[in-house]
């Protein structure tokens, strides 16, 4: 990883940091094949939180690699990892009074950061923004297209992005490692982000960190009996006890927030759409991985619900750089609601196809044509017409935001309600 000089120079706990971030890091590369692993610190004093981060994405990984979930829970248990045994430092990290009105936002230009952006700015947190850049992708086309996002939303928006280097994944493209169990690498990994992230906190005296988890992280399916998250780490479920971890670590002047928590994918694209359009130039959700001119492949699921939710909340896709009719038949496969398999994680919760037929109905009733659409009504209108009013309910219903502080809440909700009240 590499940070500005001053914020890693001013970091105070650089050995409670480096000794936490890697052992959350490697952890799962124990469980990932025979391989011993020997740390040359105390048994860390995040190792339960790591655990549970494993044993709750049990069920993503087992589908991943078609593998019983109670073989894979015994690679857990049975991994091998060695430590040292000396006099253990302190385990606080400094102590310092962190601003309540100051946040870190790392801006990837996804929806979710975007929304989460113009919340931000109009609840009246002062963002320090942050670009994560992943070294193994800096010469990808994506990244050429986030370099000059970046440059328009500096010079437009009046802000500076500071650069981060990530060079993590590497560890999991070693060929030499026998890693026999793909997923893992991303196992923990808002553990991972909120701790490569602190030194930023405590440079900018900022108490909060700002992640873009919606409510769908908290939707999962049932695979071998066990309750799966497409990301569990990304869940609730696993943020409320992680910020437990860091309450306690950093003396309650760090915390871990999501400021659409309590919305859906549809909510989020409408408050975009319709509160913040002059962010829609910026969005891109989409890894390209051929030459283009575009920002969007148009071959990924990301494309089809980018598309949709814009169409299905009055939006218009060229806003936010679509060219082309994703209506049109030859993209069925790219829509969950259509696709004869399920290949991805992210779309096995049963949720996602009633969160498209939802989509597909409203822009239906914005008057929206195309081979898709006839699929839809011939498929799934008469079902949805009737369900419309449960699922109006359900993903334009505002849930419950449990890491974000109550005066924030009461700000998140005014908006919130003030956007979907004719919705729901």
């Amino acid at each position: 990883m590499v940070y500005p000089r001053s914020v890693w120079k001013d970091f105070k706990a650089k050995n409670f940091l480096i000794e936490n971030f890697i052992y959350a890091s490697a952890a799962p590369i124990a469980a990932s094949g025979k391989i011993n692993i020997q740390f040359g610190f105390n048994n860390p004093v995040i190792r339960k939180i790591v655990d549970y981060g494993l044993f709750g994405d049990l069920g993503r990984v087992a589908y991943l690699n078609k593998i019983k979930t109670k073989q894979l829970g015994l690679y857990i248990k049975n991994r091998q990892e060695d430590f040292l045994h000396i006099p253990k430092e302190k385990t606080k990290l400094p102590s310092q009074a962190n601003v309540e009105s100051q946040a870190i936002l790392a801006l990837s230009f996804g929806k979710d950061s975007l929304l989460s952006y113009g919340l931000a700015e109009e609840i009246g947190l002062a963002c320090r923004l942050i670009y994560v850049i992943e070294k193994e992708d800096e010469q990808s086309l994506e990244h050429k297209f986030k370099k000059r996002i970046i440059s328009q939303f500096c010079r437009e928006q009046h802000k500076q992005i500071e650069y981060f280097e990530d060079n993590l994944d590497a560890i999991y493209l070693n060929k030499a490692l026998p890693i026999k169990i793909k997923g893992w690498d991303s196992a923990n990994g808002m553990l991972i982000f909120a701790l490569e992230l602190l030194p930023f906190s405590y440079h900018y005296q900022a108490k909060y960190l700002i992640l873009g988890n919606e409510k769908n992280f908290d939707d999962y399916w049932m695979e071998q009996g066990v309750k799966s998250y497409p990301s569990f780490d990304q869940s609730s479920v696993y943020l409320s006890p992680m910020n437990k971890y860091f309450d306690k670590f950093s003396s309650g002047n760090f915390q871990a927030v999501s400021l659409v928590e309590g919305i859906y994918n549809l909510a989020e694209m409408k408050i975009l759409y319709h509160r913040y359009p002059k962010l829609l130039k910026y969005l891109m959700s989409c890894s390209l991985d051929t030459a283009s001119r575009d920002r969007w492949c148009y071959h990924c699921p990301m494309c089809a619900k980018a598309y949709l939710y814009s169409v299905a909340v009055g939006g218009d896709p060229k806003k936010i750089g679509f060219n082309k009719d994703f209506f049109n038949i030859k993209y069925r496969d790219l829509y969950p609601l259509f696709a004869k398999k399920i290949t991805r994680a992210y779309e096995m919760p049963s949720a996602v196809k009633d969160e498209q037929r939802l989509a597909f109905l409203m822009a239906y009733r914005l008057g929206h044509h195309g081979d898709l659409m006839e699929l839809f009504k011939k498929k799934y209108l008469d079902k949805t017409i009737k369900q419309e009013k449960m699922l109006h309910h359900k993903f334009f219903k505002v849930y419950p935001m449990r890491t974000a502080p109550k005066h924030l809440q009461t700000k998140l909700l005014n908006i919130y309600q003030e956007e979907l009240k004719t919705l729901i």
